[in-house]
């Protein structure tokens, strides 16, 4: 005899769910994959860099639209501008890391977990299912292998930059959920009221 066991339909992911964590998991994923491109444009002197620049600047407006939906123009435009930061600080690092300028690499780093600390707070202010230590981990553990897998470039340790890239990509896609899942209890919470 079979027993069929009745799930309680919570459980499962709505297709608007799923949307959201894909959405957010692209979105974190591109912006690694192009600061990726961006670490071995800048490091051997691509002619492509200023297109690659282009592009990676411009990806913190992609999450206009969804936030927009949650937060209003305002917070919204908060949130891309520190995104955006957090690319920028991570171009300066790469930039001074590949022309040997360790001093003010060093000093970029720290700006670079500052930008960090800004982000997580402030996403933290904006949605009560984000934690501002949850996602300065977060942000610290993709900074730290970051900043070890740009000197694997610069100092031609492939093998090793391609070991250090898979664990890159899971704190990634680790941001990427953690986002959506802050984005899916909040809209669960509206839809409620």
């Amino acid at each position: 005899m079979i027993y069929k066991q009745e799930i309680p339909s919570e459980r499962y992911l709505t297709l608007e769910q799923m949307n959201i964590i894909n959405t957010f998991q692209r979105l974190w994923a591109k912006i690694g994959y192009w600061i990726r491109i961006y670490v071995r444009s800048t490091v051997f002197d691509s002619p492509d860099k200023k297109v690659i620049t282009n592009y990676l600047t411009s990806l913190p407006n992609e999450f206009y639209s969804i936030f927009n939906m949650f937060f209003g123009f305002e917070i919204t435009q908060n949130i891309t501008n520190l995104i955006l930061n957090f690319i920028k600080s991570a171009m300066k690092v790469i930039e001074y890391k590949s022309y040997g300028e360790s001093w003010l690499a060093n000093s970029s780093i720290t700006e670079w977990y500052q930008s960090a600390d800004e982000l997580a707070s402030y996403l933290a202010k904006i949605n009560v299912y984000w934690d501002e230590n949850q996602w300065k981990y977060i942000l610290y553990q993709y900074i730290k292998l970051k900043t070890d897998d740009i000197g694997s470039v610069v100092n031609s340790n492939y093998e090793e930059n391609i070991e250090r890239y898979n664990t890159i990509d899971d704190i990634v896609f680790l941001m990427g959920s953690y986002m959506a899942r802050g984005i899916i209890s909040l809209a669960n919470i509206q839809n409620q009221s």
